[in-house]
């Protein structure tokens, strides 16, 4: 009897001994995650990676820019692994480091820059916080507020669900454009008078709108029926547009000239519109940049293009006047108010007070 009550002593101790040491390894490794977790071994999602003017900027909220810039196609490296990105807040040492290294940091920077628009918006009465965490509860209730507007069979504006990035970017551009608004009522005074003197100096190089000019031109050809040019073929297409030219310098007419040369080429008559000109499509380039140059009556040059020769002359011009200035102002403070705009915030972060931490940037692994 004796010996059975001393064996369940004993396992009793021995369960005991066991339950003791689970919990000390337990409290151990307890202890071992806080202390790396305060010594930013370790880091979550709401961890300080930066300090921008007393406000936080989170591991998730950096990650999120980063991704950003990924999704954007952001291309920092050519060929020979230099920088594109010509940004002034891009320091030129960065382009001996690996790209990796390069995209965290043009990515801290981008975020810095917003950080201090969000800071300033918040001072203006824009925006309530720039913390990321009450964004994330705003992103979660539109989309909370989405999902039941559908499900009542209610018209929303947008995509169904917002996602991260997506939201990020909507609320910033808006946040942006009120925030112009805002400085343009105070700190962006731009007079009348600037206006028009800026209009007055580039109404000829930017407010004319483009001539209508009717051309006709004498192509003639150095490509075979396969596209390829010898040297005989060009060297007699010379030949020809040179002695078209010479005759026309005697006093032949160039439409004389052209019904005689078009047997060896063709013949184009095109009119270029104002609406053809401003487009990004422009027929036949080249004439057009050489008939901007001519009066009505007068020919060109020999134009040489990549499969032809050829000669034209400008037949008519048509004035289109200038962009009115009404029209012209809005574009020309619109234009000003970027500007100012952008100089405003570079001095914003040159005088910004950044705290990096750098334990956790370091960490950060771009591709993840």
């Amino acid at each position: 009897m004796s010996n059975n009550i001393s064996l369940k002593k004993k396992g009793i101790n021995k369960t005991g001994v066991i339950l003791i040491l689970s919990i000390i390894i337990a409290i151990s490794a307890l202890l071992a995650a806080l202390l790396a977790y305060r010594n930013e071994f370790i880091y979550n999602d709401f961890s300080k990676v930066a300090m921008v003017n007393g406000e936080p900027v989170y591991v998730r909220e950096y990650k999120m820019r980063l991704k950003s810039n990924s999704n954007e196609g952001l291309e920092l490296f050519s060929e020979k692994n230099m920088l594109k990105n010509d940004s002034d807040l891009l320091s030129s040492s960065l382009k001996s480091k690996a790209p990796d290294e390069v995209v965290k940091q043009n990515v801290l920077e981008d975020i810095i820059r917003i950080k201090v628009q969000q800071k300033l918006a918040m001072e203006k009465g824009i925006i309530d916080s720039t913390d990321y965490k009450d964004f994330l509860k705003e992103l979660e209730k539109e989309n909370e507020k989405r999902n039941d507007a559908i499900k009542n069979n209610k018209v929303i504006y947008g995509p169904e669900n917002y996602g991260e990035i997506e939201y990020y970017s909507y609320k910033f551009d808006n946040m942006v454009k009120e925030l112009k608004n805002k400085l343009k009522e105070s700190e962006f005074l731009i007079s009348e008078s600037e206006i028009k003197e800026m209009y007055l100096r580039l109404k000829e190089s930017r407010f004319k709108i483009p001539d209508g000019i009717e051309i006709q031109a004498v192509i003639i050809p150095f490509v075979d029926e396969k596209g390829i040019i010898s040297d005989e073929k060009k060297k007699n297409a010379e030949q020809l547009i040179e002695e078209a030219k010479m005759r026309i310098e005697k006093g032949e007419s160039f439409e004389k000239i052209a019904n005689a040369y078009k047997k060896h080429g063709e013949i184009l008559d095109h009119y270029f519109t104002k609406e053809e000109q401003l487009s990004k499509n422009i027929p036949y380039p080249e004439f057009l940049q050489e008939a901007k140059k001519l009066i009505p009556g007068q020919v060109s040059d020999i134009i040489e293009r990549t499969t032809d020769y050829s000669l034209l002359i400008c037949k008519s011009k048509e004035e289109w006047g200038y962009v009115s200035y009404e029209e012209a102002s809005k574009i020309l403070r619109d234009e000003q108010i970027e500007k100012e705009y952008e100089e405003y915030i570079d001095e914003l972060v040159k005088e910004a007070d950044v705290q990096i931490n750098e334990k956790i940037f370091n960490r950060i692994n771009v591709q993840k």
